[in-house]
């Protein structure tokens, strides 16, 4: 049953059928549509071929019995077996479910769950003419009776394309369209406009589940409830939180809704497939945390800086602070940046924290040296007119807690990737949504790799009994999948007291269900890192020749943020400034349909692409190398590459390609599962060589 419960505001008729059809076996499969009033209320599908159109009437065995009697009035003025359920016979014939080809092999029924079936037999025979719709009488009818009677009534099997025309006629809600993974697919025959892609029966069921609204008079007393989707990477956590945010649009009406996530391209990606398909009218807004803040805060006092300046500051004071040991700068950039996420204000507080989640113990003498940094940076970005993201985020937890009657309310919050979010952002999600509303929440099982890995609980935030995982990954290939969690599993004993499994990688069973075994992630050695450059470009620009159907589904990620520049540059002089996407700038002109998009790795969550270039993964392995490491901070940094690479290789649906100029790196990518790619000639390019599938 989609969806496994009944919208409240259903009718008595209603809610009888939908306590019957849950009672079947599975052999069935029902669908129910709630927010249309002049098109069949549900779609049954009996043994994935014979499909049954229903629609419910109200009317009681009393008025039933009228039917079979002259009126005293006049036979025009009282109900005949013609004019029962009249009003449900046009509401079925109303609906154009078919093709002008297809064959009529579905039947349309009216179902009176209040009348007898002896009744309705009666009406039946005393019909003057055949209508095509069947009536069925349910009054004190047991399943196993139910079930007879459909088999009875069900015409020869549809034919698969037409069952797909008639579920996208009745649930349209739940194609899937726009993705830039799926988009080649098209082009390349894999699947066709005629045959769409749905959303499976758990990610359907999920995004109509609890949608509706309470009553106005009642959401006064109605406390917010929460809900949470988790998952492997490519299993739709995105895909569900996108389509259950347009339901919920489309069955509340004036409903404000707010899509939160924590980057810029993510939040980009979702506004332009929610804005293709909104309906009209709803209040959707698309913002990232930030953008959010900046709507509502003044404008922040001074610059904002970037992370790598945090760590130069941090750097810097780490040199005149005694006591630090073996505490590194990178070490005390995270830790502060961990506790100004936890919204710790005070060295009491620090001394009390169990720091959950953290790899590096710390005595109460080194938590003294760590606040007396963040003191120190806190002096400096204030004599300088700076500020941090950090910093603005605690300002606008501080604004949520002072004054939450000046936030907007909204009746549905979304968040994506919402493991990336601090706790203290949840002070100003939970003050925005107003009585009665609905927070939604798309994340990985943990708290990835930010580290915090506290409890949805600690954050304020109830979703117990109301979380679900979805098992399939359909984003990326098998082959791909397989590569990845090799990587996890030999990258383990690097960082063996940290969990790599945390990212939930898909089980055997799971791996099998993936539906594209596809081809192996390819490996290309370089001569040096500049020459990486080059040759994605040049490969990148033969794509563009080669296989044009690819626009819009390539993807170019890169390690070190300050190189992405670099690479949209030498990009755009060879296929032009409109087919290159920076996803790192919010005012990049370009279309989402240019031909490749660029990120920089950590603002990568949550996109997909059909091919995936990696740039970098050189500069960020030989980090790990740092002599000024000890132990526990070089597993600690081991453990994020780990996730961050698993997370890159799992952006890709068809093809990955990684570009290397180590030959250690090289060697353990091929050990892997990687296939070697020969370098790109500089001047000319094999089409059968380099043409990505």
């Amino acid at each position: 049953m989609i969806p496994s419960k009944p919208p409240s505001s259903a009718s008595p008729a209603v809610l009888r059928m939908f306590r019957l059809l849950r009672k079947l076996s599975d052999d069935f499969t029902i669908w129910h549509r709630a927010s249309r009033r002049d098109s069949p209320q549900f779609l049954l599908v009996w043994r994935e071929r014979h499909a049954f159109l229903i629609q419910v009437a109200a009317t009681s065995q009393e008025l039933a019995e009228t039917a079979l009697q002259p009126s005293l009035f006049g036979e025009d003025d009282g109900l005949t077996p013609d004019s029962l359920g009249l009003g449900e016979r046009q509401a079925l014939a109303g609906f154009p479910f078919q093709r002008a080809d297809a064959v009529p092999a579905v039947r349309r029924l009216v179902v009176f769950p209040h009348v007898d079936e002896a009744t309705i037999d009666q009406v039946e025979l005393l019909r003057s003419s055949e209508t095509g719709v069947a009536f069925l009488g349910l009054h004190q009818t047991a399943e196993d009776r139910f079930v007879r009677r459909i088999e009875a009534l069900a015409e020869a099997p549809l034919p698969q394309r037409e069952l797909l025309a008639l579920r996208q006629g009745f649930t349209p809600e739940s194609v899937i369209s726009g993705s830039p993974a799926r988009r080649p697919l098209l082009e390349r025959g894999e699947a066709t406009p005629e045959e769409p892609l749905f959303l499976d029966f758990d990610q359907e069921s999920l995004t109509k589940i609890d949608l509706e609204l309470p009553p106005a008079c009642d959401r006064a007393v109605q406390a917010a409830e929460s809900r949470l989707v988790t998952g492997p990477a490519g299993c739709g956590k995105s895909l569900v939180l996108l389509h259950r945010a347009l339901s919920a649009a489309r069955l509340n009406r004036g409903a404000r809704l707010l899509i939160l996530t924590h980057n810029r391209p993510i939040n980009a990606e979702l506004r332009r497939r929610a804005v293709a398909t909104a309906p009209e009218g709803s209040r959707i807004q698309g913002l990232t945390f930030f953008q959010w803040a900046a709507r509502i805060l003044k404008p922040p006092v001074g610059k904002i800086i970037a992370d790598y300046e945090t760590h130069a500051i941090i750097s810097r004071i780490a040199t005149g602070i005694p006591g630090l040991g073996k505490l590194s700068p990178r070490f005390l950039t995270d830790e502060i940046g961990y506790l100004r996420d936890l919204g710790i204000h005070t060295i009491q507080a620090y001394l009390e924290l169990e720091r959950e989640g953290r790899f590096t113990g710390l005595t109460a003498d080194r938590r003294h040296v760590v606040w007396a940094v963040l003191g120190k940076y806190r002096e400096i970005l204030a004599n300088d007119g700076l500020t941090d993201w950090h910093e603005r985020a605690l300002e606008f937890q501080d604004f949520a807690t002072s004054q939450p009657e000046k936030l907007d309310k909204h009746d549905f919050v979304f968040i994506d990737e919402a493991q990336f979010f601090a706790k203290i952002w949840f002070t100003p999600v939970l003050a925005s949504l107003a009585a009665g509303g609905q927070l939604f929440l798309a994340a990985d099982p943990t708290q990835g790799f930010l580290k915090r890995r506290q409890s949805w609980l600690a954050a304020g935030i109830e979703v117990r009994g109301r979380a679900t995982r979805l098992a399939v990954p359909y984003r990326s290939t098998r082959a791909i999948l397989e590569f990845a969690v090799r990587w996890l599993t030999r990258r383990k004993p690097l960082h063996p007291a940290i969990a790599a499994d945390d990212l939930d990688p898909p089980d055997a069973a799971e791996m099998l269900a993936v539906p594209v075994v596809g081809e192996a992630p390819r490996v290309v050695q370089t001569a040096s890192a500049q020459d990486s450059l080059a040759t994605v470009v040049k490969m990148v620009a033969d794509l563009s020749r080669q296989s044009p159907w690819l626009a819009g589904s390539v993807l170019v990620l890169h390690t070190d943020s300050r190189a992405t520049g670099t690479v949209i540059a030498m990009l755009r002089r060879h296929l032009g400034p409109a087919q290159v996407r920076d996803f790192g700038d919010k005012y990049d002109p370009a279309p989402s349909a240019a031909f490749c998009a660029v990120s920089n790795l950590k603002a990568a969550t949550g996109l997909e692409a059909a091919v995936v270039f990696l740039l970098g993964i050189d500069w960020l392995l030989a980090k790990e190398g740092d002599p000024r490491l000890d132990a526990d901070a070089r597993a600690e940094l081991a453990a994020d590459h780990t996730h961050l690479i698993y997370m890159a290789a799992t952006r890709a649906a068809r093809q990955l390609v990684v570009l290397t100029h180590t030959t250690g790196v090289m060697d353990f990518l091929l050990a892997i599962g990687a296939t070697r790619q020969k370098p790109v000639p500089r001047q000319v390019t094999s089409e059968a060589e380099h043409s990505i599938p």
